[in-house]
């Protein structure tokens, strides 16, 4: 038999067909989708990270001050220089109010605590009393916030202005901590609030204590 002849009997080979490799090129979009998660949760984890760390630096001892003088001359105060003042209101319902990168001052003018004054002054038949039981104490108190459930406030204290005898209370509300203070004046009776952050208080303290004492009547500063 010749070795033609068996080469015809034999079966043809059946080649065994490669599969194919994926493409490379079709897994580009899935990589690109999850690395664009990837950068975005990456991104949110800092964002809030900083958001709840950062925020504005912490204060600074207050060096130097400029004088704030309502537009009638109803009354004045010292504030810390790099601090910005603005004005609201009319005659005998002005406010004020200066800000700084963390902190706040209010100065505001109401007729009822010298309503409340002229009551409490009145019930006294103009007889001496002490601090504890004075007219502007007695506003002092009717004027506590109610509104905020967090608002926490230690026993008024006496303290002397420009004005006159004032009093004065620590307060804190959420995270924030000041002094709330009342003044009289002949007419009306001022509101006074110095807030700042919890932990900028002992450094910001000194300089709220100074512009409370700083309050006056008219341009007297």
């Amino acid at each position: 038999m010749s070795k033609t002849d068996d080469s015809e009997r034999r079966p043809p080979r059946v080649r065994k067909k490669k599969k194919k490799k994926p493409q490379e090129s079709s897994r580009w979009p899935l990589r690109l989708g999850l690395a664009g998660a990837g950068v975005v949760a990456l991104a949110l984890v800092i964002w809030l990270v900083v958001k709840l760390t950062s925020g504005a630096p912490p204060a600074q001892p207050v060096t130097a001050w400029k004088t704030y003088i309502s537009e009638e001359n109803e009354f004045g105060f010292e504030y810390p220089a790099d601090w910005k003042a603005k004005s609201y209101g009319i005659r005998d319902r002005r406010e004020a109010e200066v800000t700084g990168s963390s902190a706040r001052i209010t100065v505001k003018q109401n007729l009822a605590g010298s309503v409340v004054a002229d009551i409490a002054d009145a019930a006294d038949r103009g007889k001496p009393v002490d601090d504890e039981h004075s007219p502007v104490a007695k506003v002092h108190a009717l004027r506590c916030p109610q509104e905020s459930s967090s608002y926490k406030e230690e026993a008024a204290v006496t303290v002397l202005t420009k004005m006159g005898k004032g009093r004065r209370s620590v307060y804190t509300d959420g995270s924030r901590r000041g002094y709330r203070a009342t003044v009289l004046l002949h007419r009306t009776a001022l509101d006074v609030f110095c807030e700042c952050r919890e932990s900028d208080w002992d450094t910001l303290r000194p300089a709220f204590e100074h512009v409370i004492e700083s309050l006056v009547r008219g341009g007297g500063l």
